[in-house]
């Protein structure tokens, strides 16, 4: 039989002898190797003790067991047991972990324990100060750390527990020092007699340390008074002291200190080495522990052991700080990082043994993944004389030295409040029901609402340069939320602005917000009529800005000898209503178009126009929205149109009107469509519409803080003071209050900000508001669906977990499709063929689609292939030689996933 496990030891062992309920053995290996056994079974019945245990020890052999000599054995029928009032023991946990003993014995035994026994988050949270050796700089370090902390707006309390050798107080030079201490508090729960309260209580053993200009507070509990009556107290204390009502000191203190002074943090001056009072530090009162040592082989294999023993706290946070480091040059500091890489690989083992991928979150068949990320450099803090020199601490001038450990306990702080709030019941659900997702909605009569809700891209300034006159971007990338905004949100528009629009006045060109206008029809019967009468759309779209002003009361003819030869066009639209559209308005347009006379009128009245705004000091920005919608792509009259409309602005160009300046907002696939002379006029004089990472996540913010739950929430621990000043890390760390930071554990996982963005973002670079607000009300739904289950349980660190945010993806995959969908009908059959098939297909297995579905519509397959990229379905990878289906599509379309990166 090959060498066993100890838990397959005991494992066949179990099959051997145990053969119902009542029976039971228990298996003991001691730190030294020696193996005890306790067996309670009916096998040993008729045998004698001697036969019992050649039994046993026959079964041994055979099983091979390296490095363990038999010791005790104490084999028992039931009915012995029984009469002896034997019973089984209980399964070790880490509760039952108080001494160095209990440590080896269950790191020895590691078939003995229950599973990992996941501490609560506790408030105060306690971080332990530790060093194996002393003269290393741990309580220096404390109270540099704990005074950063105050300064920080921390209520900090220091605790001396190295109560062989304290000092703190002293560190600290506070004064007055407390008439008791920590070992007077202790000693008096130890041996008060049952019945009786103690006269010493927590508020009666701490100072305060005073601070100038600390918007916090810190405090100071002291060992005690050095005295001869210190020293019997502290021998005669046990550091595994239970009183009556099951509580250990540490329970106790950390609960009266709690009710006391409601502290932040709990910093902790261990004892050096292995003793009671450095465990009792480290396995009772410790949330987290610091550990401190000199880059030295002494050093390093005392913390060896130190791991090897604190690999049964699964759920303690262990760090390591150098100090005092005499050489901080690249070859002292090699030998730093040696150590340091040594010790984080042990914890690093230890933690992904432990670790559980949490069961809501599924690979959903990514394999791209994270770099895995680098853990910042050792914490160093070198040799500095003034330190070594100094009376008390701290010595303000180099705490920077110590500024990387206090963010440490900062982080994790905040960590343990933010947990605190996220898996308590009512608060969870409470911040959940209240998120709203509403989107950008660019007609909303609100301006409070358009304000908080609209996000200023990294576009915006680009935007607001009066050459530029062409915003392009697929649809939905906010073109007509832009345009909504210099119309119906002018007040919101100047101060986003910045300045920019104060001489600027915007008219509607054409589009929604304008009620009187031509609509798909009137621009059939136009095209027909121009084609009729022999004008052009240039000519139309100049007679459509002068009637457009004149709706606004912009202009106004001129009078007297001047104004005579405008009196047939005056004639012909005074005669129009402002209100509504009608047939007469479309006939004077036509007739502004094709007669010849009057398209020169019209010309020479645009020219009043501009040399008024001119005079006035004034730019005019004439808008073009819904272009698109209204001009059908049948017999070729939205390429005519837009022709034309370019073409008009051409020629104001020309004309040198600088007072009039167009914003056409235009889809991308139909500008890359549309072919005219001097295309090139408009490079450099044209966006592209991109959101950017921050940009979304921006918007992703403000749509989250529509819920003032939530908007508290980040107020208190992620707070961001400018949402379009803000930095990525600063959006991103508010909102991982919302949806995490990682996708699943583990330094490999993908974040989520940038899954989310990757997701909704197609195969040409664009990404789509609307279906991030989609996403997140659909992982909102999903999330509730969880309540009052409680087989499910919530994340720690997040509102929204990532199973959630999956569900919400393919809501807003499945709203993209239908979009892509509407705007591409003729492609209707292609999509359909889409379902069930791979979303990384080779070129061959692309053409046969094509051929079964749309060949006869596209033609040739280079043709169809270029389509696909121009509106962000797919794209050709080199890499992999297959066309790869945006995510975003992917999911609505019911394709298959598996495979792809």
């Amino acid at each position: 039989m090959q060498e066993l496990g100890q838990g397959l030891l005991k494992q066949l062992m179990t099959e051997q002898y145990i053969k119902n309920s009542q029976e039971w053995l228990d298996v003991i290996i001691s730190t030294s190797g020696l193996l005890s056994l306790t067996i309670v079974s009916d096998r040993f019945v008729g045998l004698s003790i001697p036969q019992r245990k050649e039994q046993v020890l026959s079964f041994l052999n055979k099983s091979q067991v390296p490095h363990l000599s038999p010791g005790f054995l104490s084999l028992y029928t039931l009915q012995e047991a029984e009469s002896l009032n034997i019973s089984r023991p209980q399964v070790a946990n880490e509760a039952s972990v108080y001494t160095w003993q209990d440590l080896a014995l269950q790191a020895a035994n590691p078939q003995n324990q229950s599973q990992a026994q996941v501490r609560e988050p506790r408030v105060p949270r306690t971080v332990t100060f530790y060093s194996f050796k002393g003269g290393v700089g741990r309580t220096t370090a404390l109270t540099h750390v704990a005074w950063i902390l105050a300064m920080r707006g921390r209520k900090v309390v220091a605790v001396d527990l190295d109560l062989e050798a304290p000092g703190l107080s002293t560190a600290f030079n506070l004064n007055p020092q407390p008439e008791h201490g920590i070992v007077d508090y202790f000693y008096e729960r130890s041996y008060l007699p049952e019945g009786l309260e103690p006269s010493i209580s927590v508020a009666e053993i701490f100072g305060e340390v005073r601070i100038p200009n600390a918007t916090g507070r810190l405090f100071v509990v002291p060992a005690g008074c050095l005295d001869l009556n210190y020293i019997s107290k502290v021998d005669d204390l046990r550091a595994t002291t239970i009183i009556d009502t099951g509580d250990n000191l540490w329970s106790i203190f950390s609960r009266e200190i709690q009710e006391q002074l409601k502290p932040d943090i709990l910093l902790v001056d261990s004892r050096t080495g292995i003793n009671q009072w450095g465990a009792f530090s480290l396995l009772q009162a410790a949330d987290e522990v610091i550990i401190f040592l000199f880059p030295n082989e002494q050093n390093r294999q005392g913390i060896d052991l130190l791991l090897q023993s604190l690999q049964v706290l699964k759920n303690l946070s262990i760090n390591f700080v150098f100090t005092p480091v005499p050489d901080v040059t690249e070859i002292g500091m090699a030998k730093v990082k040696k150590i340091w890489k040594s010790l984080h690989e042990k914890i690093n083992k230890i933690t992904d043994e432990n670790d559980e991928r949490n069961e809501d979150e599924t690979n959903d068949g990514e394999l791209e993944e994270e770099p895995q990320s680098e853990v910042a450099g050792p914490l160093v803090v070198p040799y500095l004389s003034l330190i070594a020199l100094a009376d008390n601490y701290p010595v303000p001038a180099l705490a920077d030295y110590y500024t990387r450990i206090a963010n440490l306990i900062d982080e994790e702080t905040d960590d343990l409040k933010r947990r605190t709030v996220l898996t308590s019941t009512d608060n969870r659900w409470e911040i959940i029901e209240n998120l709203q997702f509403p989107e950008v909605n660019a007609a909303d009569q609100n301006q409070k609402n358009f304000r908080s809700l609209f996000q200023r891209t990294t576009d915006f300034e680009r935007f607001l340069d009066d050459t530029t006159c062409l915003i392009r971007g697929r649809k939905g990338t906010g073109k007509t939320a832009l345009y909504w905004l210099l119309l119906k949100h002018s007040e919101v528009a100047q101060k986003l602005a910045r300045g920019r629009l104060d001489n600027t006045v915007c008219f509607s060109g054409h589009g929604r917000f304008y009620k009187s206008r031509p609509s798909r029809d009137e621009f059939r019967v136009i095209h027909k009529s121009l084609q009729k009468g022999g004008g052009s759309w240039e000519a139309f779209w100049r007679g459509y800005l002068l009637l457009r002003t004149f709706q606004e009361d912009y202009f106004s003819f001129p009078r007297g000898q001047q104004g005579k030869k405008f009196s047939d066009l005056k004639a012909i639209i005074n005669s129009l209503s402002k209100e509504r559209w009608q047939y007469e308005h479309t006939q004077a347009l036509v007739q502004l178009s094709t007669e010849p006379q009057l398209q020169l009128i019209v010309k020479d009245a645009i020219d009043i126009i501009d040399e008024k705004a001119r005079k006035q000091s004034q730019i005019m920005w004439f808008l073009y929205d819904d272009l698109d919608e209204d001009f059908p792509e049948e017999s070729e009259v939205r390429q005519q149109a837009l022709v034309g409309l370019f073409q008009f602005i051409q020629s104001c160009d020309a004309r040198r009107l600088t007072a009039i300046r167009f914003k056409i907002f235009l889809r991308e696939d139909i500008w890359n469509r549309v072919n005219f002379d001097n295309k090139s006029h408009f490079n450099g004089r044209d966006i592209l519409l991109q959101w950017t990472r921050i940009d979304f996540l921006r918007l992703a913010f403000r749509q989250a803080i529509q819920s003032t739950k939530f908007k508290n929430l980040v107020d208190r621990f992620s707070p961001v003071e400018s949402i379009d000043q803000a930095s990525e890390e600063a959006v991103e760390r508010a909102l991982e209050l919302l949806w995490g930071s990682r996708r699943r554990r583990g330094d490999k996982a993908k974040y989520v900000s940038r899954w989310v963005y990757e997701r909704l973002t197609d195969s040409s670079g664009t990404t789509f508001p609307r279906s991030l607000s989609i996403l997140l009300k659909g992982a909102k739904d999903q999330e509730l669906s969880y309540k009052g289950q409680t087989s499910i349980k919530p994340p720690t660190d997040r509102l929204l977990r990532g199973k959630s945010l999956e569900i919400g993806l393919r809501k807003a995959s499945e709203e993209r499709c239908n979009a892509i969908k509407e705007e591409y009908p003729y492609l209707s059959k292609f999509f359909d063929s889409l379902k069930d098939i791979s979303a990384l297909l080779s070129k061959e297995e692309l053409q046969t689609v094509w051929q079964k579905s749309v060949q006869d519509i596209i033609s040739p397959f280079d043709d169809f292939v270029n389509l696909l990229s121009e509106i962000g379905l797919a794209e050709w990878r080199e890499k992999e030689q297959r066309y790869k289906f945006a995510d975003i599509y992917v999911y609505g379309f019911e394709m298959i996933r598996k495979g792809t990166i």
